[in-house]
């Protein structure tokens, strides 16, 4: 599907280009810190997100919402907003389909040798360090497999 509209679209394949799903399926079982922040874009003015990206392209992958085209300017987010904030709430952290009220995951074993009994738990004890971090979660990944933990990728 993805590379269905972006050849209707017409726009570049960057993701099939870096390796697709495969790949990023790959780096998630090497272990992913989610990063959530606020940003603009000095590249586009995040026009490709609500308004109309490239401007000129008024035909199928142009239109992609009602902001005008001129908006999204960084320097006009940053002089009228210099103290912007975010606040992230209510994020959830689990073995699919656990995570909201009413859920039944089922059992899942707790494999031998996982420490924190399974792989989120596993992964929640691993030091800050980004080296000592990514080792980390490879050793909870093959110490942990089958702990009932699924992934969407």
């Amino acid at each position: 599907m993805c590379e269905k509209t972006k050849g209707i679209f017409g726009d570049q394949n960057d993701h099939k280009t870096k390796g697709g799903l495969a790949k990023m399926g790959q780096a998630m079982k090497n272990g992913m810190v989610l990063v959530m922040s606020l940003w603009d874009d000095h590249d586009a003015d995040m026009l490709w997100l609500d308004s109309t990206y490239p401007v000129d392209k008024t035909s199928w992958g142009g239109p992609r919402g009602s902001c005008a085209t001129t908006s999204g300017k960084p320097e006009d987010v940053e002089k009228n907003a210099p103290n912007s904030s975010v606040k992230f709430s209510d994020i959830k952290v689990g073995a699919f389909n656990t995570t909201f009220p009413g859920a039944h995951p089922g059992p899942a074993p707790t494999p031998s040798g996982c420490p924190g009994g399974s792989l989120a738990s596993c992964i929640g004890l691993c030091p800050s360090d980004a080296a000592a971090y990514k080792a980390c979660v490879g050793v909870c990944v093959q110490r942990c497999s089958g702990d009932g933990t699924k992934f969407l990728y």
